[in-house]
């Protein structure tokens, strides 16, 4: 099977729950004082930004590999739709972190829920790389896929960033927040080649 579907139905899915995001920005409505109300919105304004950078830089990780392969399988098709269930479910935990983060009762576990969110779509992801990398059977050629694996290397680093952010959220909920947009930043690093044409 060609990839042009599996690419459509993709980029469908990553533009709406990027779109989803901006959903859970409020406008403030009868505030006497809309200059203090808009900044009281930052925790809102973070984790949008932490998400939809989170949700844009997968995608372009998941186009460049898509570039390299010449075909796709079934068993690559249904870890594709892993990926996307995980991406999928980012506006919720992010819902979530930009109404709790403040709260000394609930900023841990929200930001655990935003972190296991973060990285069931790292194992996703990871099990969509290894796959499509596995030999030249998607890439045409065993070289190429070996070639991709090489520069997508450090890609399970995000697993053991996502697993401490997970545990700061414990101690310092703030600060692991902060740990989600260093690892996506992480992740935006030029880690696979451009194909050439």
């Amino acid at each position: 099977m060609r990839t042009s579907r599996l690419e459509a139905f993709c980029d469908g899915v990553f533009a709406i729950a990027a779109t989803l995001l901006i959903l859970e920005l409020r406008v403030p409505v009868g505030s006497p004082d809309l200059v203090a109300s808009l900044l009281a919105l930052w925790p809102e304004y973070a984790v949008y930004l932490v998400s939809f950078m989170t949700i844009g830089i997968i995608w372009v990780n998941h186009h460049t590999l898509l570039e390299h392969c010449k075909r796709v399988d079934r068993p690559f098709l249904y870890l594709n739709l892993l990926l996307l269930v995980s991406v999928g479910i980012v506006p919720f935990p992010t819902a979530l972190v930009g109404t709790y983060i403040l709260s000394p009762q609930w900023a841990t576990a929200v930001l655990v829920v935003y972190g296991i969110g973060a990285l069931l779509i790292a194992i996703a992801f990871s099990g969509v790389f290894f796959y499509a990398t596995a030999d030249g059977r998607l890439m045409g050629d065993a070289r190429t896929a070996r070639h991709v694996r090489s520069e997508g290397r450090f890609f399970p680093i995000g697993l053991g960033g996502y697993s401490l952010a997970i545990a700061l959220a414990f101690f310092v909920p703030v600060a692991s927040l902060a740990l989600y947009a260093l690892i996506a930043l992480f992740y935006a690093l030029p880690l696979l080649p451009i194909p050439r044409s």
